[in-house]
C-alpha cells in the first residue's frame, strides 16, 4: 500500500484529493499538512512514500518545500505537484 501525503493550503482541496485518493484500494492518505514547514514536519513524522505537493502555499512554497524533503526523505519515490489558480479575488 503506498502511504500518501497531501500538503495544500486549501482545506477544500486537500479534502477533494483525499476523496479520489482513498478510492483506490492500494493508497492510503498518511496525512495532511497546511503549508511547506509542516509538510517537511510530517514527512519526517510519517515517512510517505508519495507526497502531493502545492506549489503556491504561504510562508515555505511548494518548490523550497521539494528541495528540504529531498534531504529529509529520500526513499520518498515520487513528488507530485500541483497548482490552483484563485480567482475569487
Amino acid at each position: 500500500m503506498k502511504r500518501i501525503l497531501i500538503a495544500d493550503d486549501n482545506a477544500l482541496v486537500r479534502r477533494g484529493l483525499r476523496g479520489l485518493i482513498t478510492r483506490n484500494d492500494d493508497w492510503q492518505v498518511c496525512g495532511e499538512a497546511n503549508d511547506g514547514c509542516e509538510a517537511v514536519q510530517r514527512t519526517r513524522e510519517l515517512h510517505p512514500d508519495v507526497l502531493v505537493l502545492d506549489l503556491a502555499m504561504p510562508g515555505m512554497n511548494g518548490f523550497d518545500a521539494a528541495r528540504e524533503l529531498a534531504k529529509v526523505e529520500p526513499g520518498c519515490k515520487s513528488c507530485y505537484a500541483q497548482s490552483a489558480l484563485d480567482l475569487r479575488g
